[in-house]
């Protein structure tokens, strides 16, 4: 089995997607399956023979993906001689499209991700009149695909809502043994060597991130712990407007790698995740195996991941007095901190890449091994 992956995000960016892109990569390379990767140039410092990049600037409201302007062409002389037997289209933009362009003219089968409510993010950026219009976009691209991969049921109802066909869950892991309570140090006490209680977001600053909801509970939180801190970990278009609020005992971080990033959350007390617009929450999962117990709007794909009660507390979708109280409840709480920060690393070990890994492989061979006229026809004139 021979594949070609194409994504409109890619290293050196930061976010799920990219995270996601690189453990599929990295097994395939386990596996020794042959691949290659079509991508804009997101400006990756290391060359890959695997990786093919082109040209790219950044979607407006959305600097994560890049809009590239790829050279079909080139991409077409590539896999005519590559020969894949399998495409797999990670996101909707223009590397996508030349994917299914491919796909369709040469009667191969594709497998595509749902990775990003892009609709649901139309309203923050005030451009919500668009989502109709979003939403039938989608539609149409997912429904020339043969399986469109969803990472939670929650995902999945909202597609089969919007009557998008061949949908199936494959979810994601998580490496316990990189986020693991065992990194905790003094990483965070460079920042702040004045507290002794770190509350901790990770994520983009951006809009649909809810980043208000938290900042509104900080405010009385902060009154009531003098003792603690919230911990901002990321980057976005919203930064300089949250940093603007100079709100007392807020540390910014920047996006943080590698051991540091995992030493800030085992070093962490307590998660603080207010989006409701994910679709699977990649963080909440990473905070959990660094045994956090976490405190989050229950909506998007962070509802099968958070159980109330177990693994942290559910709050009702942007409530900031849910959250006030659940962060007060843990904070004040060493035993209930402890017992969650224990369910959470348990339910995360059973969240191993391995084994999620080796089910995408077999969707792979599922839809290879399809006959070819369950395929898509080619269009006329090709």
């Amino acid at each position: 089995m021979k594949l070609a992956i194409f994504t409109d995000t890619y290293l050196p960016q930061v976010n799920g997607v990219v995270r996601t892109t690189a453990r599929i990569t990295a097994y395939l390379r386990e596996q020794n399956v042959p691949f290659l990767v079509f991508t804009p140039d997101c400006g990756a410092t290391q060359p890959d023979s695997n990786v093919h990049t082109f040209p790219a600037f950044d979607l407006p409201f959305y600097p994560e993906c890049k809009i590239a302007l790829p050279s079909y062409s080139k991409i077409k002389n590539v896999l005519n001689g590559f020969k894949p037997d399998l495409l797999h289209v990670l996101t909707e933009f223009s590397m996508g499209l030349c994917g299914t362009k491919y796909a369709s003219e040469h009667r191969l089968p594709v497998v595509a991700s749902y990775t990003t409510n892009f609709p649901q993010y139309l309203s923050y950026y005030k451009i919500g009149f668009l989502e109709s219009q979003a939403w039938s976009y989608l539609r149409w691209f997912h429904n020339q695909c043969d399986l469109n991969l969803c990472p939670t049921q929650e995902t999945r109802s909202v597609l089969l809502k919007r009557s998008i066909r061949n949908t199936a869950i494959w979810g994601r892991g998580i490496d316990t043994d990189f986020f693991a309570p065992h990194k905790k140090n003094d990483f965070l006490k460079k920042f702040a060597p004045d507290k002794d209680f770190f509350f901790l977001y990770v994520g983009r600053l951006a809009p649909e991130k809810n980043l208000d909801v938290i900042f509104n509970a900080w405010e009385y939180v902060s009154k009531r712990l003098p003792e603690a801190a919230l911990v901002i970990t990321g980057d976005g278009p919203q930064a300089m407007e949250l940093k603007q609020k100079k709100s007392a005992g807020v540390i910014f971080t920047g996006y943080l790698h590698g051991e540091e990033l995992a030493a800030t959350y085992a070093s962490s007390d307590v998660f603080v995740f207010p989006s409701t617009t994910e679709t699977f929450g990649n963080v909440v999962l990473e905070a959990m195996a660094s045994g956090l117990p976490v405190v989050a709007a229950a909506a998007g794909g962070v509802k099968n991941l958070l159980q109330d009660g177990s693994n942290g507390i559910a709050c009702r979708p942007r409530s900031s007095n849910d959250m006030i109280l659940a962060m007060l409840k843990l904070a004040g709480n060493k035993e209930l901190r402890n017992r969650m920060g224990s369910e959470a690393r348990q339910f995360a070990l059973k969240r191993s890449w391995a084994g999620i890994l080796e089910g995408l492989l077999q969707y792979y061979r599922e839809i290879t091994e399809l006959p070819a006229p369950c395929h898509k026809a080619p269009p006329v004139g090709a």
